[in-house]
């Protein structure tokens, strides 16, 4: 039997494999991360500093995000022609390479495809309902794995593996909503062993007790790890280097103001796969004035942002990191 935590960069992810090894010291343990080669840099450097941390590990290297290439492709490019940036790629297979040397419980997986890829390839852009990135690139991509890695409940050979996630008791119905849905019921109906350390360790604080309290609450820089800057910068969550199909307004919002260049390369990007499917589409929607809801580009959001510099928009359910790995799309 392997304990493993379904490992993303984030610091949710963190805690509970660092609460997860606390309870059981003892095990055998990995750590399970599938890249969708856009994150951002120092997501990348958390990741690995923070795996080190969970191991006990010093690593006689560092990631310097500074001198990390762009993964952004000169604007001229043809998205029929779009592979990423193949320096930003060299970087990465490079740091996976040193990391696998280093840290060989952290099991990093690739699909080959960053998001955009994937979505020119089935010529379908992501939304919040239809998530063909995370998907593609992490759920199918996990599973994938597991089915070739992993013991399930009531196999013959081998006692269950177990499978952590980062899910927090503000997100409980990702894991439990209590009627069979969440990941904890879905992966149970195929013989999965899923649990999330931050609930257990949060119901048991709120019963009285002081399970791990301090690396629940205590700040991630306490922990051990610096934390990454996309949480600094007003993200709510660490993943694709703050490019989301499913996250709302007020994510896109915060994006145009504090990554403004960022922000003005995915609209490119959008508009590029529309012109390439020959039809107008989006990942945010429109429903102010009535009327439903119509599709509305990053570049229109773009213009209504400097037209109304005072609006606020707040974060709806659901715009978290962990519908990527948890969530069904429709």
């Amino acid at each position: 039997m392997t304990r493993y935590t379904m490992f993303s960069g984030g610091e949710g992810s963190y805690r509970a494999a660092k609460i997860d090894r606390a309870r059981h010291p003892d095990a055998r343990y990995g750590l399970v991360f599938t890249d969708t080669l856009y994150e951002d840099a120092d997501t990348y450097r958390f990741l690995i500093e923070a795996a080190a941390d969970v191991f006990g590990r010093r690593l006689n290297w560092s990631v310097d995000v500074d001198a990390a290439p762009d993964y952004r492709v000169p604007d001229d490019t043809p998205i029929e022609e779009y592979r990423g940036n193949p320096e930003w790629r060299a970087w990465l297979a490079d740091l996976r390479t040193r990391t696998a040397e280093a840290i060989p419980e952290l099991i990093w997986l690739v699909e080959g495809r960053d998001p955009w890829e994937i979505f020119r390839d089935r010529r379908f852009l992501g939304n919040s309902q239809v998530d063909l990135c995370s998907r593609i690139a992490k759920r199918e991509l996990a599973d994938a794995w597991a089915m070739g890695h992993c013991h399930r409940m009531g196999e013959l050979f081998g006692e269950a593996d177990t499978f952590a996630v980062g899910i927090g008791l503000n997100e409980r119905h990702r894991f439990d909503d209590g009627q069979g849905g969440g990941v904890g019921p879905r992966k149970a109906e195929d013989g999965w062993l899923y649990h999330a350390p931050l609930i257990d360790a949060e119901d048991a604080i709120n019963a009285g007790g002081n399970d791990h309290l301090a690396l629940l609450m205590s700040p991630v820089d306490q922990l051990g790890v610096r934390g990454q800057r996309m949480y600094r910068q007003g993200y709510k969550h660490g993943n694709c280097g703050g490019f989301c199909i499913k996250a709302g307004m007020a994510h896109w919002a915060n994006r145009f103001r504090v990554a403004p260049e960022r922000f003005a390369y995915d609209a490119m990007m959008e508009g590029k796969l529309g012109a390439l499917l020959g039809k107008p589409i989006s990942m945010l929607t429109d429903r102010s004035g009535g009327g439903g809801k119509r599709p509305l580009t990053l570049d229109a959001f773009a213009r209504r942002l400097r037209a109304q510099p005072g609006q606020h928009y707040e974060y709806q359910p659901g715009e978290s990191g962990c519908g990527c790995m948890t969530d069904i799309a429709a």
